[in-house]
């Protein structure tokens, strides 16, 4: 199948620049629309086998929900009343996210979530993503003044061994107890009462109940949700991956390796076609074959050895050796129970989790009624979509992209991008126009206006060639004596460029809607996501 014969079409997704815009797609959001079509695409689909053993699509998708649910509420109930979620029945609006200290427009997704789910009588869920692997221990931030602007960094903690989310401890609980004083301290010149003065006691508690990292910065976050008034929960997907649900997908994925790394191949690549992209690495690297052995698109690591690898299969009908190509290997039988030994592994240190391409499959086909990518993951999506259409033959349900831009509420009085290309423009006249580069500076200067009447002249008399060379060299005298006659003007004008180029820099530096969620005062940040996503709704 070519690129043109896919469902693979060129995107052009960008985040919103100015503070208080959103993206969201499709628009106008018709959530109740969106909701109907997808479970009638997965109700015609009912009868597809998706699990290990030939189990049909309706039969995953019941066991899912009853267990994500369940997972969720016990999961959000150790730590807030989770009493008012709705009926088990009602349709499940999930989002998903590494449980990264992020910024506002990754959260918007939680509040759109949360919106959407109360308008359809539903339940907003997001998924946790803790396999992903955990980023350097610290925020972007600024330091010095808003009038003199400095990007910095810090730290929560001390760095430790890349490992997921699931796996990561605090490496230093006195860094991270000092982490929300370091914070403010630092951040006092440009935002007072910034929201990790509320947030983070509750990561500290966390951490000292022996919480991975990711799980306390959740739960605070999710905490403060619920003081906002959102009743989203959360669930991590290292949990679902314990499930006998979610393991006889794999299971059915482990037995069909071959025609299914074949499609993620061809997938990804027209994706790459499509999107003019040469590096091999993006979207996604290729699934590998190796005499016997094939790559599935999950991760595999161990107790004693906890850095991600990517998990292989070879094996026949009758049993499967799953490895990392690096020394681990595991036998297992291919029978009845091997959806329950794949169940099991998690309690016998071997965690066997669900690439990004593979997380979304689940989470869309299997886990939910409406899904909230942000930018990302709905551009790689595609991607996934076409395997799904290819592989499990049949159309994969609709999704949601969202996300939103907030500025951190400093006021920016600086030079714009006109500004620097006005004198851009300005200089450029200096060398080819000078007459036009500085005006009304040289007046009616008896020399300045006989070389604009010798300029003149020339590009009146144009000559052809041979005599064009002399003209030219001519034209060039004339305009020396003008930039001559121009240059302190001009060089002040070089010296204001260089200012604007400087405020530029400062303006880019406050107006970032990279920082973290935590540096925002907690009223502004809240009444802005809560009212972008009820106008969206």
């Amino acid at each position: 199948m070519t690129a043109e014969q896919s469902g693979i079409r060129y995107q052009r997704v960008r985040a919103p620049r100015s503070h208080g815009e959103v993206l969201v797609q499709p628009s106008p959001l018709i959530a109740e629309r969106l909701i109907a079509e997808n479970r009638s695409k997965l109700a015609a689909a009912g009868n597809r086998p998706l699990g290990y053993g030939d189990v049909e699509l309706d039969t995953i998708r019941l066991q899912a929900r009853e267990d994500i649910l369940r997972i969720a509420r016990e999961h959000t109930s150790s730590y807030r009343d989770v009493s008012d979620v709705p009926a088990s029945d009602a349709p499940v609006i999930m989002t998903g996210h590494q449980p990264a200290l992020y910024h506002p427009g990754v959260w918007f997704k939680n509040f759109l979530a949360d919106r959407i789910a109360a308008h359809v009588q539903g339940i907003a869920i997001n998924v946790i993503i803790d396999n992903d692997v955990a980023p350097t221990p610290s925020i972007s931030a600024l330091t010095g003044t808003p009038d003199d602007p400095r990007p910095t960094r810090i730290a929560y903690d001390q760095p430790g061994p890349r490992v997921a989310w699931e796996m990561t401890h605090a490496q230093s609980i006195e860094t991270l107890r000092s982490f929300a004083e370091r914070v403010e301290k630092t951040f006092q010149p440009f935002v007072a009462n910034p929201l990790v003065t509320q947030f983070w006691p509750q990561v500290i508690a966390g951490v000292e109940a022996d919480k991975p990292l990711g799980l306390a910065f959740s739960a605070a976050r999710n905490d403060l949700e619920a003081s906002f008034g959102l009743h989203i929960l959360d669930v991590p997907l290292s949990s679902l991956c314990q499930t006998e649900w979610f393991c006889r997908v794999v299971g059915c994925i482990l037995m069909n390796s071959r025609g299914y790394r074949g499609v993620y191949n061809q997938s990804v690549q027209q994706y790459r076609d499509v999107h003019k992209i040469r590096s091999t690495s993006h979207p996604v690297p290729d699934l590998g074959a190796d005499e016997n052995w094939g790559e599935v698109p999950f991760w595999v690591w161990t107790k004693e050895n906890a850095s991600r690898r990517g998990l292989w299969v070879s094996g026949s009908d009758d049993q499967m050796t799953l490895s990392d190509q690096a020394g681990w290997q595991i036998k297992l039988p291919c029978d009845q129970d091997l959806p329950s030994r794949l169940q099991q592994l998690t309690s016998q240190g071997i965690y066997i989790r669900p690439r990004a391409l593979m997380t979304t499959t689940i989470l869309r086909l299997v886990a939910s009624d409406l899904f909230i990518h942000g930018i990302g993951g709905a551009k790689y999506d595609q991607v996934t979509d076409e395997i799904n259409r290819q592989f499990f033959s049949f159309e994969p349900p609709e999704y949601v992209t969202a996300t939103a831009t907030a500025n951190l509420p400093i006021d920016v009085h600086l030079k714009s991008s006109d500004d620097l290309q006005e004198i851009e423009g300005r200089l450029r006249d200096a060398e080819f126009n000078p007459q036009r580069a500085i005006d009304g500076v040289m007046g009616d200067g008896p020399n300045w206006q006989s070389l604009l009447e010798q300029k003149m002249r020339l590009i009146a008399n144009v000559p052809n060639f041979p005599e064009k060379r002399l003209w030219h060299r001519q034209l060039e005298e004339v305009n020396s004596k003008l930039r001559n006659q121009i240059a302190e003007p001009v060089a002040r004008l070089r010296i204001e460029r260089d200012e604007v180029v400087s405020q530029l820099h400062q303006k880019q530096l406050l107006t970032s809607r990279e920082y973290s969620l935590l540096l925002f005062p907690e009223d502004g940040l809240r009444n802005l996501l809560l009212d972008l996503a009820e106008k969206e709704i």
